[in-house]
């Protein structure tokens, strides 16, 4: 223990000395000190720190040469220390992201350099004060951003996001969109670079734009390409203007089409009830007959082919008397068919069904039951089906597809290519031709809901029937055409003696089938 007394004591004596002040360090340091000479160098110091645009100066803590661009401290252009190419840089400091932006002039001529730089400054200056990106997105890059952002909503309840369909359809319009851009030879430009008045045309340019589908050839309808216009918009708004990539004032400029507001159905419906009938006789008489159709008969594909002719007229027939939209009806499940429905008397329970549209299968997102005089017509699909070796499960769609192991629903196209065949082949496409028209399984929806409201059915009823709103209804068959009217006023009094027992009802193919 004693021979640690000494360092003890030296412990306690430096404890008792009070501790040195900065001030009392700095006055021994300046004792030698020339008081010119630190006046000086003070002064250099506060000047440099006054000079500096920021004291992050980046990667490089030396500027060569460095010349404001205006009397603005936070932009200059200047020559690296490590780099002896002797080009010049351009550097600004964004004070809203405190952090400074470098680009390279690629010049060693300074007054080249400063005029290059003054651009970019009134620029870059520009955006940082009104808070825009300053790194920039070209036009695909966009889209892909875009795009990414709407998959995330997919889901297959309508109006709680984005269902497929709709999705494949945004993406069709931005695909016109990059093909505009690039035929405008500015696919590898910035968004912020491209002038707003540069796409004025593009609705012109794509309506010249012939269709590129197996569906239709030809141009484009009005309403499709300022409904492509519209997404356009909305893509720049909600996401390249709220992302703060351009200002409100630099989304693109795109004239729309103008079209008169006239009497037309947006989808053509069959002229009159005669042109129908032509068209349901010759599936009855013709498509599916083994009479008309010996060569099928000689071998089992073409006996399978006429189960198929079958099924596709019953589809079409359904849709007429019912007027389900194309979708869903081929999304309907057998469980969803209700054969024995309580509300249903036992006598209409010999015609009628009660079919259920899920919430997820309907283009509103809301489930519904359709009441349709369709009974025999499911059966008769049923027994087709039978025939090509498929019985129906419960959970089975009733226009099931059963190709390669698989029981997945029909697709729209395999029903379309059907009856595009049978208008052609039922002499009813020529008529049509001469009329300007075109058909399509959702047509018969259309003509369902018109001979619906000829024979006086009253309108909400309609409505609530085929998932639709009154308005809507008003809308698109407000100005039913006066001459077809006529003529099933007039003209038409045999058919519609026919069907007045059942004003619900179209005219069906007989049992016989």
């Amino acid at each position: 223990m004693g021979s640690n007394e000494p360092i003890n004591s030296k412990l306690r004596v430096d404890y008792e000395k009070p501790p040195v002040s900065d001030a009392s360090r700095l006055l021994e340091l300046l004792k030698n000190v020339d008081v010119e000479k630190l006046e000086t160098a003070l002064t250099a110091i506060n000047n440099a720190e006054e000079q500096s645009p920021n004291k992050d100066d980046g990667a490089y803590k030396h500027f060569l040469e460095k010349t404001l661009i205006y009397e603005d401290r936070d932009a200059f252009i200047y020559k690296r220390a490590d780099i002896k190419s002797g080009r010049w840089y351009f550097r600004i400091y964004d004070s809203k992201r405190n952090k400074p932006l470098v680009k390279a002039l690629k010049t060693a001529d300074k007054t080249q350099a400063l005029a290059s730089a003054r651009v970019l400054y009134i620029d870059i200056k520009g955006k940082i004060e009104r808070g825009e990106r300053l790194k920039q997105i070209t036009t695909p890059e966009l889209v892909e951003k875009w795009l990414d952002k709407l998959e995330k909503t997919i889901t297959v309840i309508p109006h709680e996001g984005l269902v497929p369909h709709a999705f494949k359809v945004k993406r069709f319009y931005m695909r016109n969109w990059l093909l505009y851009i690039d035929y405008l030879n500015l696919s590898k430009l910035t968004i912020d670079r491209i002038k707003p008045e540069t796409t004025r045309d593009f609705a012109t340019w794509l309506k010249a734009k012939p269709k590129q589908t197996s569906k239709q050839t030809g141009g484009r309808s009005i309403e499709h390409i300022n409904n492509n216009v519209g997404e356009i918009i909305r893509m720049y708004h909600q996401y390249a203007v709220r992302e703060k990539y351009i200002s409100a004032d630099r989304i693109p400029q795109i004239d729309r089409l103008k079209y008169k507001i006239n009497d037309e159905f947006k989808r053509d419906i069959f002229s009159n009830l005669e042109q129908y009938d032509k068209y349901v006789t010759y599936l009855k008489r013709n498509y599916i007959t083994k009479k008309h159709n010996p060569d099928l008969v000689s071998n089992t594909r073409g006996i399978k082919e006429l189960e198929k002719r079958k099924i596709f007229a019953e589809f079409v027939l359904i849709l007429a008397n019912a007027g389900f939209r194309t979708k869903e009806l081929l999304g309907i499940k057998m469980s969803e068919i209700i054969f024995d429905a309580p509300s249903l008397s036992e006598e209409d329970k010999k015609y009628n069904v009660v079919m259920v549209v899920r919430r997820e299968n309907a283009k509103t997102g809301r489930s519904r039951r359709v009441i349709a005089p369709v009974r025999k017509r499911i059966e008769r699909i049923i027994a087709a089906y039978k025939k090509l070796g498929i019985t129906h499960e419960p959970d089975d769609f009733l226009f099931i597809n059963a190709a390669y192991g698989r029981r997945t629903a029909l697709g729209r196209m395999i029903m379309y290519n059907r009856l595009k065949a049978t208008l052609i082949d039922s002499g009813v496409q020529e008529e049509l031709d001469k009329e300007g028209k075109s058909l399509s399984p959702y047509s018969f929806r259309h003509f369902y809901c018109y001979l619906r409201l000829i024979n006086k059915v009253p309108i909400h009823l309609l409505a609530k029937n085929m998932g639709t709103s009154i308005q809507k209804i008003e809308s698109t068959y407000g100005h039913i055409n006066t001459e077809l009217h006529a003529n099933v006023i007039t003209a038409g009094q045999g058919i519609i003696k026919r069907t007045e027992t059942s004003l619900q009802t179209l005219p069906t193919i007989e049992e016989e089938i």
